[in-house]
């Protein structure tokens, strides 16, 4: 088999020996799109679940704040967000009267080109434009979750009258899905409420795919929940970041009902584990770094059987992590297994603790080599097995030849497509 396959910005040429038994996981074939990007959108806002119209929910002379996504998520917020203001200046609130608020979480800050590109120009020239600071944006208690955590969110975010969340609902692997409620955990909320959410990454229920019984993913509803929304627009993509359905309404009702989508489209049944998965993370931004190409990876590992090998592409060309404050690398090179790095993480939680976490856990179950611009020394001394892009095809080949007829899973859009192992 042979195909071009996303690595960066880049297409690279891989070719899968005959000889396998090759299954490729694709995300679905769909027809073309009946209704553009923007009429999807405006079709969910006429259908809401779980709550009123938008103009039902928000009123003249009400402030409004909108979180969305950073530069990490690509949900075509570009086609989404200028929809929302249009609906809420005919709802009677003026552009005055509109904050919108880059939920960026841990994430570093962004240049304005960055955020021009996510809202539009026409939208960052009339309304307000904030950037949420983990560490420096001044947040207020807004209440403590049932797991103890005390919630601490952007001010400004809570002092507006009415609050609305919009992003996109992909799997995610801690939290089962993004989208949401993750506009307030992590989005726009103070350091320490994230990390020790996030610090309960090691239970077992913390992982791609899973809602029911996820711990973080039931600290962020609670959270949520204290900021009272006033309504949600997420939108569900395919694999070209095209826009394909969009759900409007209640911040949870119309939520879990997305999620249902979600899952229709990301969640694919296997039967059998392979002996060896070829995925690609999907290209930028999805392996812009080390930090977000995990989650591709991660998906992959869930397929594989026990001391498989997963070969992922994921050019990483901005190093293990982007992000400010995250010593990914220096966790990496100081905890080489499980379970010394779940031990330290129970003692002390930060952001490049959590991203060690889930390599580990990839390399406690499988083989995992990176195809990546990653240097293949330095990679080496922090436990992390790496071979740049010109070696993929030989890499494919090695790996093949330990086996008779090798069971082989090909997943082109590993961060699209979760693996669901069926009895």
């Amino acid at each position: 088999m042979k195909d071009q396959v996303k690595y960066g910005k880049e297409l690279l040429e891989l070719e899968i020996p005959d000889g396998v038994d090759l299954t490729v996981m694709r995300p679905r074939e769909e027809a073309a799109a009946v209704l553009n990007e923007e009429a999807v959108v405006r079709a969910a806002l006429l259908h809401p679940v779980g709550s009123g119209h938008l103009n039902q929910e928000i009123r003249p002379g009400d402030s409004v704040c909108i979180l969305t996504n950073d530069i990490t998520r690509l949900t075509r917020s570009h086609i989404y967000i200028p929809v929302l203001v249009e609906e809420l200046n005919r709802a009677g609130v003026p552009d005055q009267d509109i904050t919108l608020l880059f939920a960026n979480g841990m994430h570093s800050a962004m240049t304005e080109e960055q955020m021009v590109s996510l809202i539009t120009e026409d939208i960052y020239r009339r309304v307000r434009v904030v950037q949420h600071d983990c560490v420096h944006s001044p947040c207020v208690l807004v209440g403590t979750t049932s797991y103890g955590h005390d919630v601490w969110a952007n001010k400004i975010a809570l002092e507006s009258d009415k609050l609305i969340l919009t992003g996109g609902i992909l799997v995610h692997h801690m939290a089962g899905f993004g989208g949401g409620r993750k506009d307030i955990i992590p989005g726009c909320a103070r350091k320490d409420t994230i990390l020790q959410n996030h610090q309960m990454v090691v239970h077992p229920n913390a992982q791609a795919g899973v809602l029911e019984g996820n711990p973080v993913h039931e600290d962020f509803m609670e959270a949520c929940a204290f900021t009272h929304p006033a309504f949600l627009l997420n939108v569900i993509c395919d694999d070209h970041s095209h826009i394909r359905e969009a759900v409007a309404g209640h911040w949870r009702d119309a939520y879990l009902y997305g999620v249902e989508k979600a899952k229709a489209r990301y969640l694919y049944p296997l039967k059998d584990r392979p002996d060896v998965v070829v995925a690609s993370c999907g290209g930028f931004p999805k392996d812009m770094d080390l930090r977000q190409s995990k989650k591709g990876f991660y998906n992959a590992a869930r397929a594989v059987r026990e001391g498989g090998t997963v070969i992922c592409l994921a050019q990483c060309a901005e190093g293990c992590s982007k992000e400010m404050d995250d010593p990914f690398e220096e966790w990496l090179s100081r905890f080489p297994d499980l379970i010394s790095v779940k031990a330290e993480l129970e003692r002390n939680v930060n952001m490049g603790g959590l991203n060690c976490y889930k390599v580990r856990e990839v390399q406690s179950h499988c083989r995992l080599i990176l195809i990546t611009d990653l240097s293949r020394d330095r990679m080496a001394r922090v436990g992390v097995e790496c071979q740049p892009k010109e070696a993929l095809n030989q890499v494919v080949r090695e790996v093949l030849a330990d086996y008779k007829r090798a069971k082989v899973l090909y997943m082109p859009q590993a961060g699209l497509t979760l693996p669901q192992i069926i009895s």
